[in-house]
């Protein structure tokens, strides 16, 4: 078995006495694909930003390779070095509107990693064609398809080379239609042994790119195992009960 590279610990997080994630415990492996699924309000897009503390747990632990932080005891410099382990891909894309797709990927390379310019561009070059987006370079985000955006924050993402690519809700802005090629990069990228934590509403999509399901309800983890032991064989009333809506 790969070493766990993203290990939860009881974590706690409510907003205005409201539960919202009540002691989770969760490994990811090295080169691991987790899919969380679940329930509207069930918690799954929160889990994700305590992982890379845009939310501020209430109590737990979080591990990220070598970094571990205690909630709720955890200092700016705590908060950094973590953060710099993962990198985020979000619903609504958070693009900058007003740098091209090359520049959007080049950012974090020369911000976070402090990369020269010209060496940074040869990167999100590279990046782009691996997201088949090579000749978008200099086409701004409005002109860019809800595909291609999302398929631009995933190598902007990528491009740090975190340990784990958080993806929250990755297709649900999506139309139907698009949403097969951000499919097939998330596909690639697990072909590459990415580790991944990703949330999504798209069964589909979480027995497509996933090694592990869990499914996530109110606050807890009631179920996880292979996408078959979840979709084909689930064992408590709860997940029948969800699947059932999804089932045609």
């Amino acid at each position: 078995m790969e070493e766990v590279m993203l290990k939860i610990t009881n974590l706690h997080k409510e907003f205005n006495g409201n539960k919202v994630l009540c002691g989770i415990d969760l490994e990811v492996h090295q080169g691991e694909v987790v899919a969380v699924i679940g329930p509207s309000g069930t918690g799954k897009s929160t889990l994700l930003r305590c992982v890379n503390l845009l939310e501020m747990p209430d109590k737990g632990e979080i591990s990220i390779g070598g970094v571990s932080v205690t909630a709720p005891k955890i200092d700016r410099r705590q908060q950094y070095a973590l953060r710099s382990m993962t990198s985020m891909v979000f619903q609504q894309y958070n693009l900058f509107n007003n740098k091209t797709a090359l520049q959007n990927i080049m950012e974090p390379l020369m911000q976070v990693k402090k990369m020269p310019k010209k060496q940074a561009q040869e990167s999100a070059r590279r990046i782009l064609k691996s997201v088949g987006l090579s000749d978008k370079e200099n086409v701004y985000p409005s002109k860019l398809s809800g595909g291609q955006q999302q398929r631009v924050g995933i190598g902007r993402a990528m491009a740090t080379h975190p340990q784990v690519m958080l993806l929250d809700e990755p297709t649900s802005s999506l139309d139907p239609e698009l949403v097969g090629e951000v499919l097939d990069v998330v596909r690639k990228l697990a072909s590459r042994h990415m580790t991944m934590l990703l949330t999504t509403h798209e069964m589909d999509f979480a027995k497509g790119v996933a090694d592990r399901v869990i499914f996530l309800s109110d606050g807890r983890v009631l179920e996880q195992g292979t996408p078959e032991q979840i979709f084909d064989h689930p064992r408590s009333p709860r997940l029948k009960t969800f699947l059932s809506h999804y089932r045609h």
